[in-house]
């Protein structure tokens, strides 16, 4: 579990990161052939759980954030 303001801010990285890769992904797989795009789908959702696993870590050390977003629903 992160302890010092370093960890933590690195911990916070980490899980935008992952967001936002996922976003990335998400956009990447709606122009993508299907099975491709499947694919994508598939590791932009990887991405999520990781960074929900982190945020949970972080709320566990007491980090307050703000409230997940709705995430729209793939086309």
């Amino acid at each position: 579990m992160p302890g010092s303001v370093t960890e933590l801010s690195g911990e916070l990285r980490r899980m935008a990161l992952h967001l936002e890769t996922a976003a990335v992904l998400e956009l990447k797989a709606a122009r993508a052939e299907p099975r491709q795009g499947a694919v994508l789908r598939r590791r932009a959702e990887q991405r999520r759980q990781e960074a929900a696993r982190l945020r949970e870590r972080l709320a566990a050390c007491g980090v307050v954030l703000p409230p997940r977003a709705s995430r729209a629903p793939a086309p």
